[in-house]
């Protein structure tokens, strides 16, 4: 008869033992009974090893463990204890995706680090970021920063509404978080004027910074939209026309498009910005009191101030047909004025007028001004700039005399 031990275990060509062995165990009553050891044997290589059991199946399941684990190969596990088996498939469900040796060599990196203080220091971290748990992607960002600008008076979704579309557009399904200032930079390069360029980064870091406020960025770290790089912007070239050219565009426009007198008036003997004339409404104007109330100035600038109109200007404003109610022109009208100007023309066919540069109105009025009157600080105070400005920008080889005339511009009599 064959005997029930040892038993062999057999996986192929590899195998391991199951010993059954008496052994005295002593009771608590001092009386001493013999129980059942069972040990397993296997070889790893020539090295001849063994383990203990107290239970017959937990050894027999062993045995079969050890034999294919040879029988496959792997020497090395079959040479592991079951206790360290368990120990590193807890370690692997703990690490998660990241490979157990991978995230022990970041965690001592971590520990030396911190000194050993490796959760101290990083629940520290997660106490000054404001935990940022969320991923939220741009175009949520945007939506809720305008929102909330909105709400607070500021009126940023119209005011710059396209350069927030294309934000959306072209980012909004990126995780916030995840954008970096390589890809920011790569954005801003399809703007080739560098003032949009900057134009379009100042938006960027207004949202980008709330973000971070709001908890949807760390917060001890510059954001990656102020990581990105501020276009150098060449000094502005700011051209002005002359006070003859100014008395014969009156006259043009009094008689061929007398609709666009009035925005014309504004912007030339009162300094007006182009938003600021395309807003301008006649009941702020007074003809009697010889002022002008700017009705929406721009932003930054001051909201209600108040410009004299000499006596030039209430003569031509006087002409305006109409009702002088409302606005006192739309919002193109500048637009139209210039193209209008550009297609004039003299009876040979010539151009009636030169080509008017960019801001003319503005320009030549504060430069005329100043000239002729030698008070920047009034003339800062009527433009809604500030004397460091006009010094910078303003400043044109305007005489005295050339001051004066721009001003003395008065209608014909007719």
């Amino acid at each position: 008869m064959k005997k029930a031990y040892p038993k062999e275990i057999t996986v192929g060509s590899a195998s391991a033992k199951v010993y059954r062995v008496r052994k005295p165990y002593k009771l608590g009553d001092g009386t001493t009974v013999e129980r059942f050891l069972y040990r397993i044997t296997w070889y790893d290589g020539p090295v001849r090893r063994e383990a203990a059991f107290a239970d017959e199946s937990a050894a027999l399941k062993e045995a079969r463990v050890k034999a294919s684990q040879i029988a496959s190969g792997r020497t090395a596990g079959a040479g592991m204890s079951r206790a360290d088996r368990d120990e590193l498939l807890a370690l692997r469900k703990l690490a998660g995706e990241v490979p157990p040796m991978a995230a022990l060599a970041e965690w001592a990196q971590a520990r030396d680090l911190t000194v050993g203080n490796v959760l101290l220091a990083a629940k520290a971290w997660a106490a000054k970021q404001g935990k940022v748990e969320q991923r939220v992607n741009v175009a949520d960002v945007v939506a809720e920063f305008l929102k909330v600008k909105t709400a607070a008076g500021k009126n940023v979704a119209s005011d710059h509404k396209h350069t927030f579309h294309r934000i959306t557009t072209d980012l909004g399904a990126f995780s916030i978080g995840s954008v970096s200032a390589r890809q920011l930079d790569a954005w801003l390069a399809q703007k080739e004027n560098p003032v949009s360029r900057n134009t379009h980064r100042k938006r960027l870091v207004a949202v980008w910074r709330w973000a971070q406020r709001k908890g949807y960025l760390p917060r001890d770290a510059r954001t990656e939209a102020e990581m990105t790089d501020r276009a150098h912007e060449p000094a502005p070239t700011i051209g002005i026309i002359d006070a003859e050219t100014w008395a014969g565009l009156l006259t043009y426009f009094r008689d061929k498009f007398p609709e666009y007198l009035a925005p014309l008036v504004v912007a030339g003997f009162c300094g007006l910005r182009r938003g600021e004339i395309h807003a301008q409404t006649w009941e702020d104007i007074s003809l009697d009191r010889k002022n002008l109330r700017v009705t929406a100035a721009k932003r930054g600038t001051p909201a209600r101030r108040m410009v004299p109109l000499c006596a030039a200007a209430v003569a031509w404003l006087d002409l305006c047909e109409g009702e002088h109610k409302a606005e006192i022109c739309y919002d193109l009208a500048m637009d139209r004025v210039r193209l209008l100007a550009r297609e004039a023309l003299n009876d040979d066919g010539k151009p009636k007028f030169p080509a008017l540069p960019e801001n003319c109105f503005r320009h030549s009025y504060i430069s005329h001004a100043v000239a002729g009157t030698g008070d920047i600080p009034r003339v800062s105070l009527d433009a809604g700039n500030s004397p460091k400005e006009i010094n910078r920008h303003y400043r044109e080889l305007v005489t005295e005399a050339d001051g004066k005339a721009w001003f003395a511009a008065m209608p014909a009599r007719q």
